[in-house]
């Protein structure tokens, strides 16, 4: 996967090796016949030595060639560079490969006798080369300077020669087996496998400069690899199985990758990915040749399987550089320009015990452009157009056993600055009473459905370095409904340090969201009361909510300090409220201010919180309005409350327990009414109340609000 530098390194070097055997055979193929074998002996040596400045000799077994018939073969060649020669070469002239090739046969068909006597072309029909082993030793990696256009050039020079011309009508390299190697290091960098190679309409003459229809000399390639793997460490990281290139279509097509991970240097291998079927369109080759651009038009894949290594490692694993090694410079040499991606099918496995599952994830990238790979690889968001992730399902359970949260028809896009759930699912495993007995403490069971979420503004580099940045967060619908045993014990846990601001500070990434809206929402609170033994239920219909300046980095909130809650709603389906609540986002964050106003309604609508939560029932009255302002922090709540209302009468009440009935009590009604004014204002006068309440700290900010005003 990280050698497509190999196609113009190598390429360059064999088919230089190649053609320099097949230009000595046509020197000599009409010479003499007594002494034509001697003689192309000695000129075949001296080709190779004199086109490769000595640094390659050749050895073979046998040569025929029938000058009449316009054939010529060779078996079991042997190019082996001089690798004394090295040491005299300064370092900016050494190589960037050496090759070592074994050739079990090579045979030229087809040679035009008479051009070739004239010395001025080599005109044949085929080269067939079998059963070729060759081993790669990268010496020093690709430099951007490296002119692959200009050594081209002078590839084509040394190799004419005095020739005008080399035309052949396909050259074909079956059974080829490459090694890639180190050459200081010796360690393994690939292996490729049973090889075979189709070069159509090869032609090398006075005008290749201007033929750009060429690649590596031909008019089509194509191309099959079996096997394909390269190592890490000498370890097999990346194998990819039946790969076909076709010149002709543009198109490059792998059949099967598979991708292991390793840790550390001695460790394990954790397969990584697994895809079937990734198919390159449009492939420009002589842009890779000739200019180091990798320009591809679309890029599909049938399926990728992505997986999950263990946790421990990842958390445990010391911060590298991305990208890893690059010993042939191709990451920093190559630059990249796709213009489409589309994976419809992704699917990535989490270990067993990681408590999450997650749906058909569909990947979308559009115009993909950086002048070296290695950025893209390191900051893919920055060099790519239009990014778009989406899942269809992440279902992710608690690790305490009691909830199992899932988000369905997530998507994001880069372009559209937008992150989308299409549904958040807050669903608890166990019923109502179920869900107190395991908890064994009060806790507050929640059953959340929210429907039409959506983050806007948002910078998906921002969400890859955990940052939450966003212009706004909207809502459409939601539902939330809460359930607590107060028959239970409470845990002792103190609740200190819960209010919105304070729990925005704990978030272990920045957060910046301008503002928030949910639409509509629907909020049930239930309580099974210790007083009377029953459940009391308290609805929030039609609310509306907006939340501003949600943040937890400190330059925002030097500008603005007040994390801003404002809501409208209908208490019991039936009573309109609203009002607003201010958290200071301090270094403390403890202080907050809570403001509301409820207008007129009749008071008998209460009876269906007021009888199971308080054991009192309104019988007449009508409440004109009510307002309260209050302060708080931490401990305490405080400030002024004002109800007016008429004609006011309640009826204290017990329960029976054996039997679940509830009955006035005369004497306490009586009471109640005597002390409860019936009126305010009353005889013109308004009374207001200056409520306190101090905090119950196992108790939650809510709890506070509505004690103290109670």
């Amino acid at each position: 996967m990280h050698r497509p530098d190999f196609l113009t390194s190598i390429s360059r070097k064999f088919i230089l090796l190649i053609a320099a055997i097949i230009i000595a055979i046509g020197i000599v193929f009409f010479i003499w016949q007594k002494n034509k074998y001697a003689i192309v002996n000695e000129t075949i040596a001296n080709t190779i030595a004199k086109k490769t400045n000595n640094l390659y000799e050749i050895q073979y077994d046998s040569i025929y060639f029938d000058e009449l018939a316009g054939k010529a073969y060779m078996k079991n060649i042997h190019i082996a560079p001089d690798t004394t020669a090295l040491k005299n070469v300064h370092l900016a002239d050494l190589p960037y490969v050496l090759l070592d090739i074994k050739i079990a046969t090579l045979e030229v068909t087809g040679v035009k006798t008479g051009k070739a006597l004239l010395g001025k072309q080599m005109i044949g029909d085929s080269v067939l080369i079998n059963d070729v082993d060759v081993v790669i030793y990268f010496v020093k990696p690709v430099e951007k300077r490296t002119k692959i256009g200009t050594e081209a050039r002078m590839i084509y020079d040394e190799i004419l020669d005095n020739l005008k011309r080399i035309q052949v009508g396909s050259v074909f390299i079956n059974n080829m087996n490459v090694k890639g190697k180190g050459f200081f290091t010796n360690e393994k960098e690939f292996d490729v496998t049973h090889t075979g190679i189709q070069l159509l309409d090869v032609l090398i003459d006075s005008a290749h400069n201007f033929d750009t229809s060429r690649t590596l000399f031909c008019k089509q390639a194509a191309m099959q690899i079996p096997s394909f793997v390269s190592y890490n460490n000498n370890r097999p990281e990346l194998r990819v199985d039946r790969t076909i290139f076709s010149g002709k279509d543009n198109t490059l097509f792998f059949g099967d990758i598979s991708v292991n991970r390793f840790e550390t240097e001695n460790g394990d291998s954790v397969k990584l990915l697994h895809a079937s079927s990734l198919l390159l369109k449009g492939l420009k080759t002589n842009e890779i040749v000739n200019d180091k651009d990798i320009i591809v038009d679309t890029i599909t894949s049938k399926y990728i399987i992505i997986y999950q290594p263990p946790i421990e490692k990842i958390k445990n694993k010391k911060t590298e550089k991305s990208g890893g090694t690059d010993s042939v410079g191709f990451r920093h040499v190559y630059s990249i320009d796709m213009k489409h991606l589309s994976f419809p099918k992704v699917t990535f496995i989490p270990k067993a015990n990681s408590g999450y599952t997650l749906g058909n994830i569909a990947i979308k990238i559009n115009e993909v452009k950086a002048g070296e790979i290695i950025k893209v690889q390191e900051f893919p968001m920055d060099y790519s157009k239009e990014v778009e992730l989406s899942c269809d399902k992440i279902s992710i359970k608690t690790k305490d056993g009691f909830y199992r949260y899932t988000f369905q028809n997530t998507s994001i896009n880069s372009l559209q600055k937008q992150l989308k759930l299409g549904i958040v699912i807050i669903k608890p495993f166990l019923g109502e009473e179920a869900f107190a007995r395991k908890a064994h403490f009060q806790r507050d069971r929640y059953d959340v459905d929210l429907d039409g979420i959506a983050l806007n503004g948002i910078d998906m580099k921002n969400l890859f370095e955990k940052k939450i940045i966003a212009s706004s967060l909207t809502i459409d619908n939601a539902s939330i409904k809460i359930y607590r045993d107060l028959q239970r014990p409470m845990d002792e846990k103190s609740k200190v340090g819960n209010y919105p601001s304070q729990l925005l500070k704990r978030i272990d990434m920045p957060v910046n969201i301008s503002k928030a809206l949910v639409s509509k929402a629907f909020i049930e609170y239930r309580e099974k009361e210790v007083v009377s033994d029953s459940t009391g239920d308290v609805k929030f219909t039609d609310s509306r909510i907006n939340v501003a300046n949600i943040t937890n980095i400190s330059a925002v909130i030097q500008k603005n300090n007040e994390l801003k809650i404002s809501f409208q709603s209908n208490i019991l389906g039936v009573i309109p409220v609203n009002g607003n609540f201010g958290f200071s986002m301090d270094n403390k964050g403890d202080k907050f201010s809570a403001e509301g106003h409820i207008p007129s309604f009749d008071a008998h609508l209460l009876n269906d919180v007021s009888i199971p939560m308080a054991l009192i029932r309104l019988n007449t009255g009508t409440i004109q309005s009510m307002d309260f302002n209050f302060t708080g922090n931490d401990l305490e709540a405080g400030g002024k409350l004002v109800m007016q209302y008429n004609d006011l009468k309640i009826d204290v009440l017990s329960r029976n327990k054996k039997s679940n009935s509830i009955k006035k009590k005369g004497l306490k009604s009586l009471i109640a009414n005597i002390i409860v004014k019936n009126d305010n204002p009353r005889n013109g006068n308004l009374r207001e109340v200056n409520p306190h309440f101090d905090r119950d700290v196992q108790k939650s900010f809510f709890n506070l609000i509505w004690k103290t005003i109670f």
